[in-house]
C-alpha cells in the first residue's frame, strides 16, 4: 500500500464526471443493489423457520434498522457528498487510521458479498435450467461469463449500466408483484392478519432476534447511493432522496412478497423451511407453466444487482485508492468514458478468486455437499456480513464528530447523536445471532476470521500512517457539488 502517488489532478486525485444521474437513476441503481428478487428468493425461507407465521414482522424490524443507517448516512451526504462513501466520512471524523481500516473492510466486505452475487449469477442459470429441462450446466464457468459481462457493462459508463439496471428491475419487480396479486386472489377466502400479530411470532423476541441478521442482509444494497454521488445532479439532494425512497420501496416490496408467500403456503411455515426456494415453489403451484417468469425474474434480479453492486463498490475502492487509504493504482479512470477500471478489475478478480478459494476449501475438507451455488452464496452472504456491520459501525460512531468538527453551525443532538446511537445499538442483535456458539461449520469460524481481518486491518493502518504521513490528505477537500 502507499500513501502517496496520487494522479496529477487535484488534491482528491481524479475526478469522476458529474451530472451524469438524477433521482430516478440512482434509486434504480439502489432497488436493483438491494435485490428484492434475489436476496428475498434465497433468505425468506430461513426466516420464515426462525420467526414463523410472523415472519413480516422481522423484516420490518430490518427496516427500521436500515431506515436508521440511511438517516445516518443521508446526513453526512448532505454536508459532504463523495464517491467515498463510508470511507470517506470515517477518515474525515475519525482520522486516517481509521479512514484505512474503514477502506480496507470496505475492501473485503463488499468484495465477499459480491462474491456471493458472482456466485448466484451463474448458479440461477443453472437451476433454472435443470428446473426445465434434465441438461445440468456447470454454474462456475457460467459466472465467470455473467461476471465478465456485467464488468464490461459498468466500464463502458455508469449512466448506460444505470439505465440497463433501471430496466432489469421494472421487470423483476412487475414479475414479482402479479405472482404475488394471483396469489393473494386465490387465496383471498383465506387472507388474515396472523402475518402481522406479535402472538404468531415464533419464541417472540428470539424468533424475531433469530431471523434478523438474514432480514438484515436482504437490505445490504441500501448503501448504494452515496457512491454515486460524484456522479449525480444536486447530490446533497438527489442521494437522500433516493436513500429513503429505495429503503421505503425495499421494505414494502420484501413485506408483500412474505406476506404473499406465507399465504401461499396457508401459513404452513415448515413446508416453507422444506422448499428451497419458496417463492419459486410458490410460482410452480399457482402459475404453472407461466411460473418460468419467476425464475427469469431471478436471473434478471441477480444480474441486476451484478451490475449496481459493482459500479457502487468499485467507486469507493476507486475513491480509497486516489486518497492513499488504498493502493494509488485503484484511483485511475477509464478516459472519455471516466470509469474506474483498475478498481471494477480488482474487485472481478478478487470475487471470482475468492469463489476458487471457497471450492478448493470445501474439496480439500471434503465437505463439498455446499459446493451448489445455493450453499456457497449463503456463506459468503454471511462472511461478508459481518464485516460490512463493523463498516456500518464505524459510520454511526463517526457521524456526530464529523458534524461537530467540519458543521457545527448545524449540529443537532437529535440528527448526529442521538439517531446514529439507535441505528448502532440495532446493530448489536446481527452481531449477536451471527456470533453466537453453537453455529454449523464454516459459519461458527467466521465471526473469528471478521476479527481477524479486523486486526489486521488495524495494524496495517498503523503502519501505512506512520509511513506516510499525508494518507488521506485529500479526503474531505473535494466533493461533489450542487
Amino acid at each position: 500500500m502507499r500513501g502517496s502517488g496520487r494522479s496529477n489532478r487535484t488534491p482528491g486525485g481524479e475526478t469522476l464526471k458529474s451530472g451524469q444521474l438524477g433521482t430516478a437513476d440512482v434509486t434504480a441503481s439502489t432497488i436493483a443493489n438491494i435485490g428484492p428478487g434475489i436476496d428475498f428468493y434465497f433468505a425468506f425461507g430461513v426466516i420464515a423457520v426462525t420467526a414463523g407465521v410472523a415472519a413480516p414482522l422481522t423484516i420490518l424490524a430490518a427496516g427500521v434498522a436500515v431506515v436508521l443507517l440511511a438517516f445516518t448516512v443521508a446526513e453526512f451526504t448532505k454536508a459532504e457528498p463523495s464517491a467515498g462513501s463510508f470511507i470517506t466520512y470515517v477518515e474525515t471524523a475519525l482520522g486516517p487510521r481509521a479512514g484505512v481500516v474503514t477502506a480496507l473492510l470496505v475492501t473485503v466486505g463488499y468484495t465477499i458479498a459480491m462474491a456471493a452475487v458472482f456466485t448466484m449469477s451463474g448458479g440461477m442459470v443453472a437451476l433454472t435450467i435443470a428446473h426445465y429441462t434434465s441438461l445440468h450446466i456447470a454454474w462456475g464457468p457460467l459466472a465467470v461469463l455473467l461476471t465478465l459481462g456485467a464488468i464490461w457493462l459498468t466500464m463502458r459508463g455508469v449512466k448506460l449500466s444505470t439505465t440497463a439496471v433501471g430496466v432489469a428491475v421494472l421487470v423483476q419487480v412487475i414479475i414479482m408483484v402479479l405472482v404475488c396479486i394471483i396469489v393473494l386472489v386465490d387465496q383471498r377466502a383465506h387472507l388474515s392478519g396472523s402475518p402481522f400479530a406479535w402472538a404468531h411470532l415464533t419464541g417472540g423476541l428470539t424468533g424475531l432476534s433469530a431471523g434478523f441478521p438474514l432480514a438484515l442482509y436482504m437490505f445490504i444494497g441500501w448503501e448504494n447511493g452515496p457512491a454515486l454521488a460524484e456522479e449525480c445532479r444536486t447530490p446533497r439532494r438527489t442521494i437522500p432522496r433516493a436513500l429513503f425512497i429505495s429503503v421505503a420501496v425495499g421494505v414494502a416490496l420484501f413485506v408483500f412478497f412474505a406476506y404473499s408467500t406465507v399465504t401461499g403456503f396457508n401459513y404452513d411455515v415448515s413446508s416453507i423451511g422444506r422448499s428451497s426456494v419458496p417463492f419459486l415453489t410458490m410460482s410452480d403451484h399457482y402459475f404453472g407453466g407461466a411460473a418460468v417468469l419467476a425464475w427469469l425474474a431471478g436471473i434478471v434480479s441477480v444480474l441486476a444487482t451484478l451490475v449496481a453492486g459493482t459500479n457502487s463498490q468499485a467507486r469507493m475502492f476507486f475513491d480509497g485508492g486516489r486518497s492513499g487509504l488504498l493502493p494509488a493504482w485503484l484511483g485511475r479512470l477509464r478516459p472519455k468514458v471516466d470509469t474506474p477500471v483498475n478498481a471494477l478489475l480488482v474487485m472481478g478478480a478478487a470475487g471470482l478468486g475468492i469463489i476458487g478459494v471457497w471450492w478448493v476449501s470445501h474439496l480439500i475438507s471434503g465437505n463439498t455437499g455446499s459446493m451448489n451455488p445455493v450453499g456457497l452464496y449463503a456463506e459468503c452472504s454471511t462472511m461478508g456480513t459481518i464485516v460490512i456491520l463493523f463498516v456500518y459501525f464505524l459510520t454511526t460512531l463517526s457521524l456526530p464528530f464529523f458534524m461537530w468538527r467540519r458543521h457545527r453551525d448545524s449540529f443537532s443532538l437529535m440528527r448526529h447523536v442521538a439517531i446514529p446511537i439507535l441505528g448502532s445499538l440495532t446493530l448489536l442483535v446481527p452481531f449477536v445471532e451471527l456470533c453466537k456458539p453453537g453455529q454449523p461449520a464454516p459459519y461458527s469460524e467466521f465471526p473469528f476470521i471478521a476479527l481477524a481481518i479486523l486486526a489486521v486491518a488495524v495494524v496495517l493502518a498503523y503502519v501505512v500512517v506512520h509511513r506516510h504521513p499525508l494518507t488521506g490528505a485529500g479526503e474531505g477537500t473535494k466533493f461533489s457539488g450542487d
